[in-house]
């Protein structure tokens, strides 16, 4: 049977008895979406035009009108502007171009959705119900989230409609994010990324793991891994205690570590969950309103309290301990590891004998008269970097061996003369010792040296001048370009 037949069914008959594209026959003002010649007009968009219609081209009309009369053997009688009209009224209207759905398309959509809602969820995310659903979408003509949107709109005009998602609710995506996991989270304590995922059908992935990380009433326990805190369990009377403790501790100390609280029957009770979801649980749920915690630390919530403060009163008890010793408590304190917190309150509070080791003062006899007597043979002027020292046999015995560590711990705590600078704490001396009747910032004294060094000013020659001489720890400084107007100013008066 011939196309024409096939939309028409006996062609000629049709044409003579419905005058469909005859001129006398009058158009309402509103086309039925039913009428006959809405289903033909259809009908051609379906066929010839299943990558749309576009509205404001001349030539598709003039394509539209000979198709017209390919299949149905007579001529479009109608003017541009109504049969346009009628064109529109045929299907969905998107980027200036009109998309035919197919009827069963329309009502597969309505019953996935219906289904889904049915099932007790609030909302769905646009762009997760198309991808979900691509194939068959764009077979049916659906080219794009935008034009799914519009279709949708139609389709649900009872529902609630936002940027992102539509459904039964229309309140803040924290919120129903936070309203659709709990709905699928059940019996279990712990759910991963992905089972909720599967739960969530019509949400992406991107914002469950958004939910869960950025809402702090999940709790959690190891890497992809969360639970609830309706699913912990602690007692009214556990409660109670770590309160007591807290206030305690923080009355006390200033803080408490959360390490520290007796976790009695309460890990055993919430076995599946790991020693940091447990401590993150306590906080959560017995402290969060009253202290505030950086890391493990708790403090009230009205102090300022940080880790280097804690590191300091930390090093107060130790006698002797390695650098790791100290990088492993930060890290229990604040859960990173952050180089120049425990190094700046070792050097603060303890000696550094060597790279690895810090002990307590009376580990160590300075006498300050000799040793700043040795440092003045070497500092001469104002200041010297540390890695200019390279022997050590004009100082005294101090109950260590004299090395570039336990000059600079000398030099920052107990010289009479001398004090020592580096942009940051590190590992690799680099640093200067600086006479304290020095009034020069550490950039003036960088800036001098360069001056006085002779060296060509440029960023790349100057930064490895300040690196190899040891006044930086890299090769670059963010304050390069301040050394170099300085350097040069120098060079100028003096010349």
């Amino acid at each position: 049977m011939a196309r024409a037949e096939i939309l028409s069914g006996n062609r000629n008959c049709a044409v003579r008895q419905s005058g469909l594209f005859d001129l006398s026959i009058r158009l309402p003002k509103k086309l039925a979406p039913n009428s006959v010649l809405i289903k033909k007009l259809r009908q051609i968009l379906l066929i010839h035009f299943s990558n749309g219609f576009r509205i404001d081209s001349p030539i598709e009309l003039g394509r539209f009108r000979r198709f017209a009369l390919k299949d149905y053997n007579d001529e479009i009688q109608l003017s541009d502007e109504p049969l346009m009209e009628a064109i529109i009224s045929c299907g969905t209207l998107f980027d200036g171009k009109i998309y035919v759905v197919p009827p069963q398309t329309n009502n597969r959509i309505k019953k996935l959705i219906n289904d889904y809602f049915k099932s007790g969820a609030q909302v769905i995310f646009y762009a997760e119900f198309y991808v979900k659903n691509e194939n068959w979408l764009f077979e049916a003509n659906i080219i794009s989230e935008g034009m799914l949107i519009n279709i949708l709109h139609k389709l649900f005009p009872n529902l609630k409609f936002t940027s992102i998602y539509f459904g039964i609710l229309n309140i803040p995506v924290f919120n129903i994010l936070e309203s659709e996991i709990l709905r699928v989270w059940g019996n279990d304590v712990l759910l991963t990324y992905d089972q909720l995922a599967k739960r969530l059908l019509y949400i992406p992935f991107e914002k469950i793991k958004y939910a869960l990380g950025q809402n702090s009433d999940f709790i959690w326990n190891s890497e992809g891994t969360f639970s609830h805190i309706t699913k912990i369990d602690i007692t009214e009377d556990e409660h109670k205690a770590i309160r007591k403790m807290a206030q305690k501790e923080c009355n006390t100390h200033g803080y408490v570590s959360i390490t520290v609280f007796p976790l009695g029957d309460i890990q055993e009770r919430n076995h599946e969950l790991s020693i940091t979801a447990v401590h993150d649980a306590i906080f959560r749920i017995c402290l969060s309103d009253k202290y505030n915690k950086k890391g493990k630390i708790i403090s009230c919530k009205v102090d300022t309290l940080d880790a280097l403060t804690v590191m300091k009163d930390y090093c107060q008890t130790i006698d002797k301990c390695s650098l790791n010793d100290l990088l492993n408590y930060e890290k229990e304190l604040t859960g990173e590891i952050h180089r120049w917190i425990p190094m700046e309150a070792g050097y603060a509070v303890l000696v550094r004998i060597d790279k690895d080791t810090y002990v307590a003062d009376n580990y160590v006899h300075f006498n300050s008269d000799a040793i700043d007597g040795a440092i003045g043979q070497f500092v001469t002027k104002d200041y010297l970097p540390l890695k200019s020292f390279t022997t050590f046999g004009a100082f005294p015995d101090c109950g260590q061996t004299w090395n570039l560590f336990l000059l600079e711990s000398y030099c920052r705590r107990f010289s009479k003369i001398f004090q020592f600078d580096t942009p940051s704490v590190n590992s690799r001396n680099a640093g200067t010792i600086i006479r304290k009747s020095c009034t020069m910032t550490y950039t003036e004294i960088m800036a001098d040296a360069v001056a006085k060094s002779g060296i060509n000013l440029s960023d790349i020659i100057v930064g490895k001048f300040l690196f190899d001489s040891g006044y930086i720890g890299r090769s670059t400084t963010a304050k390069i370009g301040e050394i170099l107007d300085r350097a040069k100013a120098i060079r100028e008066r003096k010349n």
